[in-house]
């Protein structure tokens, strides 16, 4: 007799295939999100240089991105609950990637800090869109792989930048354009390619998956939606979360591992440049081998997670 919800092979098989269809363009996305917002770390070795602006300004621009960002996290999410996540989140790349590839107009620090504003205001409700979208299709006790698999964006997309950055740099001078103005080029034009990809390709929820049997899918709906996954946004909650303790703790400790991590990422280049005397080519590589450990260990840790 066929059981309401699937077996565990049953359900193995159908999350593996899940997985494979979603979390590499997933991750894919974040990871240019990443590199989207800190290459301007890399960047700033030479644009800070030919534009003379001062550390002070850097730090400025480098901050406003994370003012606007903040701002328009939760209505973003509100908007891809109702629009879908396949149309928002191809407009939010879209966007972002248009926003940087203009960076290359900057000659002020007023147009700096304001292309930074608005580039967080684009990119805003990627991350936590994304992890609403997992939720739709992973129940509670098979969340934790698939997250730290799209975690991995984070270290992977610093080994492409540290290691890319030596590259880059022999293009300097190319058609007029500056070693600054070519890293902003080659991050937000990939954005763009692949926001329209997820536009055509990406699925809205666990109904629309493609990938899946028309028998996998009822199963996967019917598991779900026992996991409580499925259930409706209720929208009178939203301003009651801030009344929960729960969240002030897990909000204020990421406030302390997100502020500590951006600080070493916007100014790692140039220490470590400045410090050692080594190439910048030579600080992206050193920089991405620590990335590598890094990614070994998420991938560990979210396993650990599963299993306990």
């Amino acid at each position: 007799m066929k059981n309401d919800i699937l077996t565990r092979s049953e359900a193995a098989r159908v999350f593996s295939k899940i997985s494979i269809h979603l979390l590499p363009l997933l991750l894919l996305g974040y990871g240019l999100a990443f590199m989207d917002r800190v290459c301007i770390s890399f960047a700033a070795l030479d644009m800070k240089k030919e534009l003379h602006f001062s550390d002070a300004v850097y730090g400025i621009g480098a901050g406003a991105f994370f003012l606007s960002y903040a701002l328009c996290e939760i209505p973003s999410n509100l908007a891809l609950h109702s629009i879908g996540a396949r149309r928002w989140l191809a407009r939010i790349m879209i966007t972002w990637g248009l926003t940087t590839m203009l960076m290359v107009i900057v000659r002020t620090p007023l147009q700096f800090y304001g292309l930074r504003f608005v580039l967080g205001a684009a990119e805003a409700g990627f991350f936590p869109g994304v992890l609403l979208y997992l939720t739709q299709w992973f129940p509670e006790q098979r969340r934790a792989g698939p997250i730290s698999l799209f975690y991995l964006a984070l270290p992977i997309s610093s080994i492409v930048m540290g290691a890319s950055a030596g590259p880059l740099l022999g293009l300097n001078g190319w058609f007029g354009i500056s070693v600054w103005q070519w890293l902003f080029l080659a991050n937000g034009f990939p954005a763009v390619v692949l926001g329209l990809y997820f536009l055509f390709r990406l699925p809205d929820s666990p109904h629309e998956a493609r990938s899946l049997t028309e028998a996998e899918r009822v199963e996967l709906l019917q598991e779900l939606r026992s996991d409580g996954v499925l259930g409706k946004l209720d929208r009178g909650s939203i301003f009651s979360v801030f009344r929960n303790l729960r969240v002030w703790q897990f909000g204020i400790s990421f406030l302390l591992i997100l502020g500590s991590a951006y600080a070493f990422v916007f100014s790692a280049p140039d220490m470590l440049h400045q410090k050692t005397g080594v190439s910048i080519s030579s600080t992206g590589l050193i920089l991405a081998a620590f990335n590598a450990l890094g990614a070994i260990a998420m991938v560990l840790n979210g396993k650990s997670s599963d299993r306990k």
